[in-house]
């Protein structure tokens, strides 16, 4: 794995953004749209968590 990628990893493992080593040690397989979209939603939601008042 590059440098590059390898940083892109740490970054991820770091914020916990994605958690399963099987994604984490494979970073040029494709993954399934559930896990991208699942990890986009946990980043949309330490932003703006859901039970956040409005106030």
């Amino acid at each position: 794995m590059d440098e590059r990628k390898a940083a892109i990893i740490q970054k991820i493992k770091g914020y916990g953004i994605i958690k399963d080593p099987q994604w984490l040690d494979r970073p040029d397989e494709l993954v399934p749209l559930w896990v991208m979209l699942e990890a986009l939603l946990q980043v949309i939601e330490r932003f703006d968590p859901p039970n956040r008042p409005y106030d």
